[in-house]
């Protein structure tokens, strides 16, 4: 599969569980923030599946834009919904926002890079160069 249609795939995939989790959590009435493992957990595979058949680097940089993508299109998609939170989230300024961008998505580079990591230990992409 050509690295653009992996983005792609990545950016529908992250969008659409955002919206599924917000409105599961919302419906069935628990906590959303309970999800943040699974978060994590996609984050680690994605890194995986860009590093498939491409190379490590691919795979750091899919974590980032699944990371990227949560924070921003998958927040707003989020709020839109209305999962169900215990602790209601206040509304936060540009700064706050920004800061969180920064955090989430240096989170997913982390975790896809982990992912990308065990694609080359597992030699399953084309240059096993880490």
């Amino acid at each position: 599969m050509r690295f653009k249609t992996k983005i792609l795939v990545t950016l529908v995939f992250i969008v659409g569980f955002d919206a599924v989790a917000s409105f599961l959590s919302r419906i069935l009435r628990f906590e959303y923030t309970k999800l943040m493992w699974l978060s994590f957990l996609i984050y680690v595979a994605i890194g995986f599946w860009g590093a498939f058949r491409q190379g490590f680097a691919y795979g750091m940089l899919l974590g980032t834009v699944a990371g990227l993508t949560d924070s921003t299109l998958g927040w707003i998609v989020s709020r839109v919904i209305g999962p169900f939170l215990q602790t209601p989230v206040p509304s936060f300024g540009p700064g706050l926002v920004a800061i969180v961008i920064v955090i989430v998505t240096a989170s997913a580079f982390a975790l896809g890079s982990l992912g990308a990591a065990l694609c080359v230990l597992l030699k399953q992409t084309r240059n096993a160069d880490a």
